[in-house]
C-alpha cells in the first residue's frame, strides 16, 4: 500500500500505513497485548491493543467499539459510521475545545455538532473477537483523551490501563481560575525556615497555585522532607491550590541526581514503594496533588519515566489528586524528557524555559527569546497548549571570578543602584545585562527587567498556554510585577 505520508511502520511482523488521503490505515500483521479500560474506580473491559505511529509519534490503538462503550459508560452517546465517530455531550459537560488543533487525518470526531477533531485509525483483527471476525477498526488512545479532558473529564493512561472518571469533574486548575484565564503558578520555598517567600505570596492574590519545594527521594524508592503547614493553610483560607513537589536533589552531590533515579526507575519494586509513599503522603491533605521535579534524566530513563508518571497519575486521580511535572526546556526528542507521552501521562507540565546560561558555563541570558520560542513550539507539537505551563525566571547570575552566584531581581536593583550602572540589552537574545568592577573582580550579570519578561509573556499568550510558572516566589520585583500584571490582565 501507499505510504506517501507515514511511512512503514513495524510491529510484530509487519504494519501498512496509508496516507492521509486514503480512506484508512491497514494493519496487516500485529502484536497485540491485552490491556485493561477501567472507569471510576470498576474495571470496565480488557481490549486487546497495540502501539503504532499516528504519523510523528508512537501512541496507542484499541477498537473503537470498546472506545465508544467507554463513552458511554460516562454518560456521552456515540456513534461510528466508518468516518465520522460522532459525540453527544449533556449540558453537564462545559467543554472547551479551543486549544485542540483539528489537525490531518481521515476520520473525524464530532461532538455536539462541532468538528473538533481528525484522527488517524488502524483497521485490524481484533483477537478476541475470534479468528473468523472480521477486521475492525482501532482507535488512537490519545485523540480520545485529548478530548475528554476539554469535555471536563479526567484521564489516564500508563501503558497498561486507561482509566476515565466516572462524570465530568473539575478543572484541573483552579476552580477560580475561568479556561480563559492564564493561571499564574509559582515555587514556594522554606530554606532554612525562611518564610519570606510565604510572605511574598501572601502579597500577592494573583498568584492562585503554587507549590513548596520540599521532599526528594531516595534510591531505594522512599521520599524524605515534610510538609510545610503554613503554606497549606494559606491556600486553604484563599482557596488556592497548593502542591508539593518531590524533587530528586542530592545534598551529598549539591545536584539533581539523574543517575541515582534512572536507576530506581527501572526497578519496578522500588518504583512501585515511591509511587505508594506519594499517594499516602497527600491523600487526605488540603493539597492539590503533587509536583514532580526529578532532572537530568539521561535518555535512557524516558521510558520507565513515563510508566511512573502514569501509574502515579492513575492513583493520584483515584484519590482526587492532580499530578504536575516540571520538565527541562528542549527543542527537540532523543532526551530523558519524552514530551508527548509525558503530556499524555500527566495532568499539566511545566516547562522550565531558564538555565540557557547556567551557573560554571560561560555568561550570557538566562532565558533568551529565540531560544524560549523554540522550547515553546516544540512543547505544543507534542502536548495541548492548554496543559502547557511555561517557567519564567525571576532572577539573574553574577558571573565573576570562575563562579557564579544567583541574585534575586531585587538585590540587582541594589547593585545598580549602588554602582550607578546603566544596564545593556543583549540584541540578540532580547535580554538586560550589565558588567562592574568590585576590587579586583570583573562580574557580568544577565538578569530579567520588565521588557525581557513581556516578551517571554506574550510568547505564552501568543501560543495560547495553560499559563505561566515563576522560580520562585520572592525573588521578583516591582518590574516584574508589572510585567505579569499586564499578562494577566490583558484582554
Amino acid at each position: 500500500m501507499a505510504s506517501t505520508l507515514l511511512g512503514a511502520v513495524i510491529v510484530g511482523s509487519s504494519i501498512f500505513i496509508g496516507a492521509a488521503t486514503e480512506p484508512n490505515a491497514h494493519a496487516a500483521s500485529l502484536q497485540q497485548s491485552q490491556k485493561t479500560i477501567q472507569v471510576g474506580t470498576k474495571t470496565f473491559s480488557k481490549p486487546f491493543a497495540f502501539a503504532a505511529s499516528d504519523g510523528s509519534n508512537l501512541t496507542t490503538f484499541m477498537p473503537i467499539w470498546y472506545v465508544g462503550k467507554a463513552l458511554e459508560a460516562v454518560g456521552i452517546t456515540q456513534s461510528w459510521n466508518a468516518v465520522t465517530h460522532t459525540w453527544t455531550l449533556t449540558t453537564q459537560n462545559k467543554a472547551d475545545f479551543a486549544a485542540i488543533s483539528v489537525g490531518a487525518g481521515p476520520a473525524s470526531v464530532v461532538v455536539n455538532g462541532r468538528l473538533v477533531r481528525r484522527v488517524p485509525y488502524y483497521v485490524a483483527h481484533d483477537p478476541a473477537a475470534g479468528k473468523s471476525a472480521q477486521e475492525t477498526v482501532y482507535f488512537p488512545i490519545y485523540y480520545v483523551d485529548e478530548i475528554l479532558n476539554a469535555s471536563g473529564f479526567d484521564t489516564s493512561w500508563n501503558g497498561q490501563t486507561w482509566w476515565l472518571s466516572a462524570s465530568p469533574v473539575k478543572s484541573s486548575t483552579s476552580s477560580s481560575t475561568s479556561s480563559s484565564t492564564p493561571l499564574l503558578f509559582g515555587f514556594v520555598t522554606s530554606d532554612g525556615g525562611s518564610s519570606f517567600s510565604l510572605s511574598d505570596l501572601e502579597s500577592h492574590p494573583e498568584v492562585r497555585a503554587f507549590s513548596t519545594p520540599n521532599y526528594s527521594i531516595t534510591a531505594q524508592g522512599n521520599i524524605s522532607g515534610q510538609l510545610y503547614p503554613a503554606a497549606m493553610a494559606y491556600a486553604q483560607t484563599q482557596h488556592l491550590d497548593a502542591y508539593v513537589t518531590i524533587n530528586n536533589y542530592s545534598n551529598t552531590l549539591g545536584n539533581f541526581d539523574g543517575k541515582m533515579t534512572g536507576q530506581l526507575l527501572s526497578n519496578s519494586v522500588d518504583t512501585k514503594a515511591l509511587i505508594t509513599d506519594i499517594v499516602a503522603l497527600v491523600k487526605n491533605t488540603s493539597l492539590a496533588g503533587v509536583n514532580i521535579d526529578f532532572e537530568m534524566l539521561p535518555p535512557s530513563s524516558s521510558a520507565s519515566f513515563v510508566s511512573f508518571l502514569g501509574a502515579l497519575e492513575q492513583q493520584l486521580h483515584q484519590v482526587d489528586k492532580q499530578l504536575n511535572v516540571d520538565l527541562p526546556g528542549v527543542t527537540h526528542a532523543g532526551t530523558g524528557y519524552n514530551y508527548s507521552a509525558i503530556g499524555h501521562a500527566t495532568d499539566n507540565v511545566i516547562v522550565m524555559a531558564y538555565d540557557y546560561s547556567y551557573p560554571g558555563g560561560p555568561a550570557g541570558a538566562i532565558a533568551p527569546l529565540w531560544w524560549v520560542l523554540q522550547v515553546v513550539r516544540y512543547a505544543v507539537s507534542n502536548i495541548p497548549a492548554n496543559h502547557v505551563i511555561l517557567g519564567i525566571p525571576v532572577y539573574a547570575y553574577d558571573w565573576h571570578d570562575g563562579t557564579t552566584t544567583a541574585l534575586s531581581l531585587t538585590q540587582v536593583d541594589k547593585v545598580i543602584a549602588a554602582n550607578h550602572i546603566a544596564p545593556k540589552w543583549d540584541s540578540k537574545d532580547s535580554a538586560p545585562y550589565f558588567t562592574y568592577t568590585s576590587g579586583y573582580s570583573t562580574h557580568t550579570v544577565y538578569y530579567e527587567n520588565a521588557q525581557s519578561l513581556t516578551d517571554k509573556l506574550n510568547v505564552a499568550r501568543e501560543y495560547g498556554l495553560r499559563g505561566i510558572s515563576l522560580w520562585h516566589i520572592g525573588l521578583e520585583n516591582s518590574a516584574a510585577w508589572t510585567a505579569i500584571n499586564g499578562y494577566l490582565n490583558q484582554p
